[in-house]
């Protein structure tokens, strides 16, 4: 079973990297949505259970591993959790210490508890937190913002490299065009704060030289939820009397779920069905073995009323720390989110910072961006448009597809293209025409609206030298203009813009007004 299991493991790592790989322009969902694999998340269900207090079928995924969990345990994080596998692997790369090293860790299992409980008391006041924890949306982000753009850059540059040597070219060209075909077909992205969700990354994979699965059995809060609903399972491992107590199966242990005074019992909210207890258990004995038992012992969870009150304490401080900060008027014109978003406030409840939208954006690697923080902490990794760095492809309407919560609505291109983002404003002391009185018609010409929402006001100028020109002065029409952003983009100037986009004029929708 433990071979089965890391076939398994594997299929499912490949499954997600495959769904990732699919979300990119041009995009087609017919046969696999690629927001697919993280709607397995289990927290996903649960906060939005509390956001709209029903449950969706569009979570079906999860809802099934929810299903199963109290019957089979925390089967998910065994088997299907792509981060899960990723420790696993890093794991043996690090080497990570024994059991016996590690056990004074033991004493923080209750942490993942204690985060699962704040971030729902948290979601009640509309605040979210459990979208940085969240096992799926760590994978996913680290894929987007850091893996794949390293990957792919490395692999590039290798492939183009080799290339240059005369023996070598016919093969690096036989490896390079079936990647950019396949793997990369579009430009090599670049991303901001790249650094701190690489170092988030290494520090969970860095746990390891800690104890093994160290996040897994302390901090995940995907791992509380299925613990807290794995106390009573069915399915269980079973220590025959044959057991010759050689404490193989307590030391190979990764969840170190085996208690080291009683290896005949086995921690139910911790144990994540690996298998791997049996296949280190001494072959002539066979004393271990798992099955179906219908009088289950239970085995209570790390957490206890003390630390309920000590963690709904501090939820409440975090709530009211979040709330009283003040807010800056300078900063909240610059958070533009994708078009179809939902009003600010749910759109920050909604929104795990998977970077799925960032992903799949046409621009890739330009237009949307993971978010400083501006406020507070509830900014950072929240998709925003950087409209200098990329724009909003007219044509374009992916990131409400593949929006794995909803927070951002999947609109028709049509009414996509009907939706402002914001609005674009001529910033006078620079822009060519203002400032030196020449012709400039970048910005008019890359207008996508069919009625251009840049005009011009043509006047005559006096030069300094007395010569009299007409000049065409760019304005921008507020009833045309989306807001788009491909005027800043394009804007010919050397850093500051001439034309620039802020968060006025967007427009932000609900479901009730999609539907």
């Amino acid at each position: 079973m433990a071979k089965l299991r890391r076939i398994v493991q594997v299929l499912f790592l490949l499954f997600f990297i495959l769904l990732f790989i699919k979300a990119r322009y041009p995009y087609d969902e017919v046969k696999l949505p690629s927001d697919l694999g993280l709607r397995f998340s289990p927290l996903i269900p649960l906060f939005d259970f509390i956001d709209s207090w029903s449950l969706s079928l569009r979570y079906w995924p999860a809802l099934i591993i929810l299903f199963l969990t109290p019957f089979l345990g925390r089967f998910f994080c065994g088997w299907i959790c792509p981060l899960g596998t990723t420790i696993d692997i890093n794991s043996k790369i690090l080497k990570s210490p024994s059991n016996k090293i590690s056990k004074k860790w033991q004493k923080l299992r209750f942490f993942k508890y204690a985060l699962l409980v704040s971030f729902i008391i948290l979601a009640f006041f509309s605040i979210n937190g459990w979208g940085y924890f969240d096992p799926l949306s760590i994978f996913n982000r680290a894929l987007s913002i850091l893996l794949y753009p390293l990957a792919t850059l490395l692999v590039e540059n290798g492939l183009l490299a080799l290339s240059d040597i005369p023996f070598l070219e016919d093969a690096a060209y036989g490896i390079y065009d079936p990647f950019k075909n396949h793997i990369m077909p579009e430009g090599q992205a670049f991303y901001q704060h790249v650094f701190w969700i690489g170092l988030f990354f290494a520090f969970i994979l860095g746990l390891e030289k800690l104890s093994r699965r160290f996040w897994c059995r302390n901090i995940c809060p995907a791992g509380a939820l299925l613990g807290f609903l794995s106390q009573f399972r069915f399915y269980e491992r079973i220590v025959g009397p044959a057991c010759p107590v050689c404490n193989k199966c307590q030391v190979e242990c990764k969840m170190n779920a085996i208690p080291e005074d009683d290896i005949s019992l086995t921690n139910k909210a911790e144990c994540i069905e690996c298998f791997s207890c049996g296949e280190v258990c001494p072959p002539k004995y066979k004393a271990i073995s798992y099955r179906w038992r219908w009088k289950p012992y239970h085995s209570p969870v790390d957490y206890n009323r003390r630390q309920f009150l000590k963690t709904s304490a501090g939820s409440a401080a975090a709530v009211g720390l979040l709330s009283i900060g003040l807010v800056n008027k300078d900063e909240n014109d610059k958070m533009i989110r994708p078009p179809g978003s939902l009003p600010e406030d749910e759109f920050r409840d909604r929104c795990i910072r998977c970077m799925e939208c960032v992903r799949i954006c046409e621009s890739n690697g330009g237009c949307l961006q993971p978010d400083r923080i501006h406020n507070d902490i509830t900014d950072l990794w929240l998709p925003v448009a950087v409209m200098r760095s990329g724009y909003c492809e007219y044509n374009c309407n992916l990131c409400g597809q593949v929006c794995p919560t909803e927070a951002i609505l999947p609109l028709v291109l049509e009414d996509k293209k009907k939706v402002p983002m914001g609005l674009a404003h001529f910033d006078k002391n620079v822009c060519i025409p203002y400032a030196r009185n020449e012709d400039c018609l970048v910005c008019e010409e890359h207008c996508p609206t069919s009625d251009k929402a840049i005009k011009f006001d043509i006047r005559e100028v006096v030069l300094p030298d007395g010569s009299v020109k007409k000049v065409k002065y760019p304005y921008v029409v507020k009833d045309l203009c989306i807001g788009c952003g491909i005027c800043e983009d394009k804007c010919p100037l050397i850093g500051k813009p001439g034309i620039f986009v802020n968060t006025e004029n967007q427009r932000r929708l609900t479901k009730t007004q999609l539907a």
